[in-house]
């Protein structure tokens, strides 16, 4: 089956697009060698002709599914072993021509068929074991289709040997069992003549032979003529005839007819069974698609395990890590020995520079490690394992473009440096967001300072245009480029100090010297040519390069100071949240003993005011005497002083100062009072005709005093608070200040004698109607309350 045909049978996203990278570019980042060693995988001609014809993928989901696979059947072959795609057989042209009417195959065409056919017979057996088990893999025996009428027709017609059995038909049969019969039939009679004694003399041989397709005896010449019948042959010597005696002639020519007819019935067979195959071609064709498909997974992950390889992560930004990073053809080739290499270039964000310029001498590993980069990006992006460390990440590249070896074009006169010029202009072209450039040698190939200055500017448009570069240079004024700009980085290929041998890894942030006369000293270059060119070397140096050692020392420098500055700022961080952390348990501690402090506060406060609260009630009921209710209100001052956690303010300078008579308020009561003496520094307040001692700063001066009518009977008088009102109004008002304003008429309505309070509060919604009654519902001075004035005013009756 030819390739095209495959690719119908699959999907979109299962074939090579062709798109990713340019013919160029594939052949020299090795691409297609590695099709070879994928190839070599391969175990049927369809699989083989897929790896070849292997290409990067569309999109980035496409590659995502075809690494799952390779992923899946490695973990399956420990179980289900290999895809069994041994038995096909390349017959997309005998597909073809059995759909011609009329054509009957060739035995051979039709027994590559049946092994064909009975092989997908065992992959379609393969798949449906994979989804019994819960592999994906197993989706993809819904894309075949059993054919076991076809299988069952090619075991009826022939033989493991490839011969037509007895029972590819009834009428085949019968003539075989026919010929059978006549056969010994034939041989009988001839073994039984060759037996009798007056033809002993002339038998060459005791044995019966086939001539021409008649069964014959061996006479001697100088017998010819001692036996009737029909000389058929001699031998090569011309000692024996071969003679058919008359007696046999009939049977013989019987066996004849019976030959053509088992003839004639066998090219019927053939007739029918190619029909029923061109009927079913394209169900085979199908079925071939998926097993090749299979075999190409198969070979992906033959060479994985070949390569030592893993399944990279791909993502879909331009960014390549790959740790531990080795060139495919290196591992492949048992000569060499392979020294990993990490490549790192490009992120999301400020993650990582877009522009990565490898330095250094020759033989140093500079272009096997931009061919390494360009190589594993394609062969991640083909759906294909790569030789590198765990938790290697391979961005969306596309497309990949690889300026790399020798460029000279012989057939359109073009110069090497002509030639690397062309593929640059094409770079720059095809720049965008998303692409990788690789470009070897930059600047190589004409004078180094128009080279340089060339290879600069290519580097800026490649950045502005978005795309992702990794090049190799030996140009100074280069380094310094990527030293000076935020987005780039330099990567050195590492030598060994002592022996100038290279260490094939490359160190990040460093630039890389050429060594040139090292590198040509270890080849066995002349040492007068190598003492010429080390005088002419002493002569200067080349510009900029002792600026650039400044640079990286500078840069050195830097570096330790800005490490030594962030440690310094993480130990100061972490101080600072030490601090931080205390501060917030010692304010954590404060408010707690606060909100305890005047949660005890207040609960002292309220259990004072109702004992002050019955106190006032006693009183007015004379239920004690006047000096009794005093002490209790003073031992009731007393406890409010002591609750207040915050003292009251002292009277400022310019207030009214005290002196007997005035009208005050009493803080830590809630209650005012007329002063009637000062003594000791303290003020006696007379409270509703009770008198109480307290400390000036609890005192709110008030004005004058006003006259209170004297209470009838029992001698003691009770000043009934100035402002109790009759009317007690709290529309407009919200509930908790509604509720403290009714608990101060209350107290005024009862020291004032009175015997009801009215309450206006409105209807509105009802909610202050409920919460005032509620109130008064518990009140122990509230003798009963009644509504009026269409439930907006509760009426009050207190208690005497």
């Amino acid at each position: 089956m030819t390739v095209p045909s495959l690719a119908r049978c699959l999907g979109p996203a299962e074939r090579g697009s062709g798109v990713g990278a340019d013919a160029r570019t594939l052949q020299v980042l090795d691409f297609f060698r590695i099709l070879e060693a994928l190839a070599e995988e391969g175990r049927s001609p369809q699989g083989k002709a897929l790896c070849a014809a292997l290409r990067p993928l569309p999109d980035a989901e496409a590659a995502r599914r075809a690494l799952a696979e390779v992923e899946e059947l490695g973990r399956r072959e420990p179980d289900l072993g290999l895809p069994p795609v041994g038995g096909l057989r390349e017959i997309s042209a005998h597909l073809k021509e059995a759909r011609r009417p009329g054509v009957t195959l060739a035995v051979e065409a039709l027994l590559e068929i049946r092994d064909t056919v009975e092989t997908c017979a065992r992959v379609l057996e393969y798949l449906e074991d994979a989804a019994a088990e819960g592999s994906p893999l197993g989706e993809y025996a819904a894309r075949m289709r059993p054919l076991d009428l076809l299988v069952d027709r090619f075991a009826r017609t022939f033989g493991p040997r490839g011969e037509i059995l007895d029972g590819a038909s009834p009428q085949l049969a019968a003539i075989r069992a026919e010929l059978r019969r006549l056969r010994q039939r034939i041989r009988s009679r001839l073994e039984a003549l060759l037996r009798e004694r007056d033809l002993a003399p002339a038998v060459q041989d005791d044995f019966v032979t086939v001539r021409d397709g008649r069964y014959v005896v061996p006479l001697r010449t100088d017998f010819r003529g001692y036996l009737d019948g029909i000389v058929h042959d001699r031998s090569r010597t011309g000692n024996t005839f071969f003679v058919e005696p008359l007696e046999v002639v009939e049977l013989n020519n019987r066996l004849g007819s019976l030959r053509e007819e088992e003839e004639a019935e066998i090219r019927r067979i053939l007739a029918d069974l190619t029909a029923q195959v061109g009927r079913e071609a394209g169900a085979v064709a199908a079925n071939v698609a998926v097993a090749a498909h299979l075999d190409l997974v198969s070979a992906k992950w033959g060479l994985a395990r070949r390569l030592g390889a893993v399944r990279p992560e791909i993502v879909d930004r331009p960014e390549l890590r790959l740790d531990e990073a080795r060139h495919p053809l290196l591992v492949l080739h048992p000569d060499h020995r392979v020294v990993p290499v990490d490549l790192r270039v490009g992120g999301e964000g400020e993650e990582g520079p877009r522009l990565l310029l490898i330095t250094g001498a020759n033989a140093g590993g500079k272009t096997v490690a931009l061919k390494t980069a360009g190589l594993l990006t394609l062969m991640a992006r083909s759906g294909l394992f790569v030789p590198a460390a765990e938790g290697s990440r391979v961005g969306w590249f596309d497309p990949v473009f690889a300026d790399i070896g020798d460029e000279q074009d012989l057939d359109r006169h073009l110069s090497t440096f002509t030639g690397h010029v062309a593929r640059l202009r094409e770079a720059l072209e095809g720049a965008a967001p998303g692409t990788l450039v690789l470009l070897d040698e930059l600047g190589a190939g004409t004078d180094p300072r128009e080279g340089a200055a060339l290879a600069l500017a290519v580097l800026v448009a490649l950045m502005e245009a978005g795309a992702t570069v990794i090049g190799t240079t030996h140009l100074e004024g280069l380094k310094g480029f990527a030293y000076a700009r935020a987005e780039a980085e330099n990567a050195a290929v590492a030598f060994d100090r002592e022996t100038g041998r290279p260490l094939y890894r490359l160190i990040y942030g460093r630039t890389g010297r050429s060594n040139a006369l090292d590198v040509a000293e270890r080849l066995g270059f002349p040492p007068e040519v190598l003492a010429r060119a080390r005088a002419y070397a002493a002569g200067g140096e080349e510009p900029g390069a002792g600026f650039l050692r400044d640079l990286e020392r500078a840069r050195d420098e830097a570096l330790e100071a800005l490490a030594r500055a962030r440690a310094a700022e993480e130990e100061a961080r972490g101080r600072l949240a030490e601090v931080e952390r205390r501060l917030r348990e010692a304010e954590e501690a404060r408010r707690r003993a606060r909100e305890e402090a005047w949660a005890e506060a207040r609960a002292e406060i309220a259990r004072a005011r109702r004992a002050l609260a019955r106190v006032i009630r006693r009183f007015a009921r004379r239920e004690i005497p006047q000096k009794e209710a005093e002490a209790e209100v003073a031992r009731v001052a007393q406890t409010l002083e002591r609750a207040l956690v915050r003292p009251a303010p002292e009277p400022s300078r310019g207030a009214e100062p005290l002196r007997e008579g005035l009208w005050v308020r009493v803080r830590s009561l809630g209650r005012e009072g007329r002063i009637v003496e000062l003594k000791d520094g303290q003020a006696v307040v007379d409270v509703g005709g009770l008198r109480v001692t307290v400390a000036p700063a609890q005192l709110e001066v008030r004005g004058e005093a006003p006259r209170a009518p004297e209470a009838r009977g029992g001698g003691v008088r009770v000043e009934a608070e100035a402002r109790a009102p009759t009317d007690l109004v709290l529309v407009g008002c919200r509930v908790d200040e509604a509720l403290r304003r009714l608990d101060r008429a209350l107290d005024g309505a009862v020291l004032a004698g009175a015997g009801a309070l009215r309450v206006v509060h409105g209807r509105g919604t009802g909610a202050l109607r409920r919460a005032v009654r509620e109130r008064l519902s518990s009140d122990p001075r509230v003798g009963g309350w009644q509504a009026q004035e269409g439930d907006a005013v509760t009426v009050v009756e207190l208690r005497g």
